[in-house]
């Protein structure tokens, strides 16, 4: 639980000096608005724990909570509209932010290094 609190702060901490909370906060809105958000999947992960608090059927509610976890990740999404499976947006999020060496502008100011020679 400190390893995910402490992600989340870094990520807060980073978005504050980029200045883009409005888009985080768009972002983040979105996951939980609209046809294809994540409220179902935390009902059924909340019902399936709830379910493993009943130590008979606990190896059962283990299961179920490995396959939903499983199905999240591995769901392929409709390729037609926003909504994609894990994997494929994860591999359009790295082919978003790559770019060719040498596009970056230079900000004028010249460093001179000192050479030291023996």
């Amino acid at each position: 639980m400190a390893f995910a609190l402490l992600l989340i702060g870094i990520t807060l901490v980073v978005s504050a000096v980029r200045d883009t909370q409005g888009n985080l906060v768009s972002l983040i809105s979105g996951d939980f608005t609209g046809p294809a958000n994540f409220w179902y999947w935390i009902a059924a992960l909340l019902a399936v724990g709830a379910i493993g608090y009943v130590p008979r059927v606990k190896p059962v509610s283990d299961g179920l909570i490995v396959l939903i976890v499983l199905a999240l990740f591995l769901s392929k999404g409709n390729p037609k509209s926003a909504g994609g499976g894990f994997f494929q947006k994860f591999t359009e999020a790295l082919s978003s932010t790559t770019k060719p060496a040498g596009t970056g502008t230079s900000s004028g100011i010249n460093v001179v290094l000192p050479v030291i020679s023996f």
